[in-house]
């Protein structure tokens, strides 16, 4: 009897697949227009704040953008190896996929335009796959790219030279081959848009348990994912392990913040110049280094669980929108700012009232689960405001599943 009942479930399936990928061309033109008009907005809207108000280059935004020079005028190859043309500790805490984009686009003109240009018009393309997104999974796909379109940090950010605009845009690829019917071309295209997501932003690694927890009854379609994830992040990897001399995934910089994030003397959670632990003995490589401070940040939360308890719980509230984004805060105006704050106010609230709504929906979890892993565990560990702006794409396409449509009580 079960041999029989699956392969009719595997059929619906298909079928629903195949009505979804037909509504998707049944747009008419008004439609048309108004999808295009999303679009050509958000890529407007950017251009506009660049040319407005380009922050200028500095601190890490600054080494990116000499690591995109290095990689066009040394080739992209120079920055695996032993001695790159930036200081490698650059290539030790940040993952290289952003120098790597840079360098494509300066290998082509140096201009500092072309970098916040190209930005914006990957925000135009993240609508369109947004809206496609949200129309397969059952969203309000108007909704959907209208937030991604004009959710004011992702304005600010496409101006700045990080690494946040392409890890958006690579994360609602993602988006868009997890809705789709999984199998072993989509089940790759996933886990390939995974793997160059991490290897843009390495924060993007905290989706990975949400990941496979809404997949784990499909282990061929997990195994193929995780395969194409892993074959994006080998080259680092070993790169990494050969110069370092020791097994390395992902150089990250995430035993300093765990560390500095819950040092004892830090009342906000967030970064915080703690003192070096005495225990980091002096010419230890980076990846070391950064495991002596993971060891460091572990010990401050055991001995200070209360401490880390209420430094959780208040970066658990940062998602809601209770504190503005530092580069925010520095090279947005002042009404731009508090908007931010209320449209990540709204944007948390009706994407945990879509949540509530659509929990116990299977289809949901492909969505819902990589978000809740990465909202949970980014406030167990360390908090910027910005790290809410990573999950944009995600936040999107949760809220878009609310339903808006409240029937009238009827007097009896």
């Amino acid at each position: 009897m079960s041999g029989a009942v699956a392969p009719d479930i595997k059929e619906k399936h298909e079928a629903r697949v195949s009505q979804d990928t037909l509504a998707l061309s049944k747009l008419n033109r008004w439609q048309i227009a108004a999808l295009a008009s999303i679009c050509l907005a958000a890529v407007g809207g950017r251009i506009l704040f660049a040319w407005w108000s380009l922050p200028p280059l500095e601190s890490d935004f600054s080494w990116y953008r000499r690591a995109g020079l290095a990689a066009a005028h040394h080739g992209i190859l120079s920055l695996f190896s032993s001695d790159p043309p930036v200081p490698i500790w650059v290539l030790s805490l940040w993952p290289p996929g952003y120098p790597f984009f840079l360098g494509l686009l300066y290998s082509v003109d140096s201009n500092i335009w072309l970098a916040p240009i190209t930005q914006a018009v990957l925000s135009g393309f993240m609508c369109f796959i947004v809206f496609r997104t949200a129309r397969r999974w059952g969203g309000n796909p108007w909704a959907a790219a209208a937030i991604v379109a004009f959710y004011p940090q992702a304005i600010v950010y496409s101006a700045i030279h990080g690494a946040e605009t392409l890890t958006i845009f690579l994360l609602s690829l993602a988006a868009m081959a997890a809705v789709s019917s999984l199998r072993s071309r989509q089940a790759a295209l996933y886990g390939l848009a995974l793997g160059l997501t991490i290897l843009t932003r390495c924060h993007a690694m905290l989706l990975a348990p949400g990941v496979i927890a809404s997949l784990w009854r499909r282990w061929s379609t997990l195994a193929v994912l995780i395969v194409c994830a892993l074959l994006v992040l080998l080259p680092w990897a070993v790169s990494r392990s050969s110069i370092y001399h020791r097994p390395v995934l992902m150089t990250t910089f995430f035993g300093h913040l765990l560390y500095m994030g819950n040092h004892i003397d830090n009342t906000t959670g967030g970064y915080y110049e703690a003192p070096r632990p005495a225990e980091i003995p002096s010419g230890v490589t980076a990846p070391e280094e950064d495991i002596y401070f993971l060891a460091a940040g572990l010990r401050e939360i055991l001995l200070h669980p209360g401490h880390y308890l209420l430094l959780t719980s208040r970066r658990a509230l940062i998602w809601t929108g209770i504190e503005k984004d530092e580069w925010i805060d520095k090279y947005a105006p002042e009404w731009l700012g508090g908007l931010s704050l209320i449209a990540q106010l709204i944007l948390f609230l009706a994407a945990l009232a879509a949540t509530i709504e659509i929990w116990k929906d299977p289809r949901s979890g492909i969505l819902l689960w990589p978000a809740v892993s990465l909202v949970i565990l980014t406030s167990l560990s360390y908090h910027m405001p910005r790290y809410t702006l990573v999950a944009l794409p995600y936040f999107a396409l949760i809220a878009s599943k609310l339903s808006m449509n409240y029937t009238k009580p009827t007097l009896s």
